[in-house]
Formats: C-alpha cells, sequence, structure tokens
C-alpha cells in the first residue's frame, strides 16, 4: 500500500485524484513488512465517514506538528554558545505561537469526523445519541462555551504578549496595558 503524500480525495469513486504517494512505504509502517495487506475504506460497506476532510486535516496536523518540530531544533541550534537568538529566529518563533492550537484543533478534527458514523466504533451511532433538549437549551450552552473559549483565547493572547514585553524589561502591568491601548 503506498503512503500518500497529498492527493484531492473523491468520495463518489473512492479513488484519489491528482496522488503523489511513495509505494509501498504505508504497508511498512502499518504492518512492518513491504507487502503487507492494509483494509480500504471499501471494507467498511456504507460506513464511510467524509474523507477529505479527515485527509486534509491529518496533513496540516502532521505538517504543523513537524514544522514545530524543526523550527524549535533551528531556535535551539541558533543558541548554541549565544545569549540570545536572533531577531529573525525569535519572530519566526513569536509567528509559530498559535501553531500547537492549530495542530491540536487538527487532529480533534480527524478524530471528530473519523470515526463517524460511530460515537463508539461498532456500539453507539451519532444518531442513537442526539440529544432531547429543546434546541434553544443546546443553543444557549453553545453560545455560552463559545464566549468562555473567547475570554480564554483574549486572555491567553493578554498573557503572550505581557510575558513577551516582561523580557523587554516592561514588567509593570498598567505600563503593558496601556502601551497596547
Amino acid at each position: 500500500v503506498p503512503a500518500v503524500i497529498f492527493a484531492v480525495p473523491n468520495q463518489e469513486t473512492r479513488s484519489n485524484d491528482y496522488e503523489v504517494s511513495i509505494p509501498k512505504l504505508a504497508s511498512l509502517y502499518l504492518t512492518h513488512s513491504w507487502n503487507g495487506e492494509v483494509k480500504g475504506l471499501d471494507a467498511f460497506g456504507d460506513k464511510i465517514p467524509p474523507v477529505a476532510p479527515v485527509f486534509f486535516a491529518f496533513r496540516i496536523m502532521v505538517g504543523v506538528g513537524v514544522l514545530m518540530l524543526l523550527v524549535s531544533w533551528w531556535a535551539r541550534w541558533q543558541l548554541r554558545g549565544a545569549s540570545a537568538l536572533p531577531q529573525w529566529t525569535a519572530k519566526v518563533l513569536v509567528l509559530m505561537t498559535f501553531s500547537g492550537w492549530i495542530a491540536v484543533l487538527s487532529g480533534w478534527y480527524v478524530t471528530e469526523i473519523g470515526r463517524q458514523p460511530y460515537l463508539v466504533t461498532g456500539v453507539l451511532t451519532t444518531a442513537q445519541a442526539v440529544t432531547t433538549l429543546p434546541s434553544n437549551m443546546v443553543l444557549s450552552t453553545l453560545l455560552a462555551y463559545i464566549a468562555l473559549y473567547i475570554g480564554l483565547l483574549a486572555a491567553y493572547i493578554w498573557a503572550v504578549f505581557y510575558f513577551f514585553l516582561c523580557g523587554y524589561g516592561y514588567c509593570d502591568v498598567v505600563l503593558c496595558c496601556a502601551r497596547w491601548l
């Protein structure tokens, strides 16, 4: 089975369009044999999750994870024998601030969409687990969670900027807040 590096999944034909792959590599890392057999989606009948979102979210998750690893190694290498990072390396690290969040969300997306139509594989489907609560209660709970996470995101961004400015000696909270407002 080839390891697909890039493709455009076609759900209707159950094949990949514009595929770039490495022959037999997936067989090697999934079965530890160059000629190993791996079950395809056809083996699961009609219970196939949406392929394209899972395919691309997985690649985003892995790509961002590898990028984080490479950037951290590069920054560590830049620090060897130096007391501080070069300014451009520090800027790259700042740009990577939300990369972990993106990787985690992509992984969550892979998990949630990839297991469809099941909540518990082979036991409980999503259709069986639908709530009996009125839609306005579900909506109000969703809005409360969204508000909470927006608040947490704002606090996180504030903390990142605060600690960034503390690195330059601006540790007074009032001064930090006044500088941004």
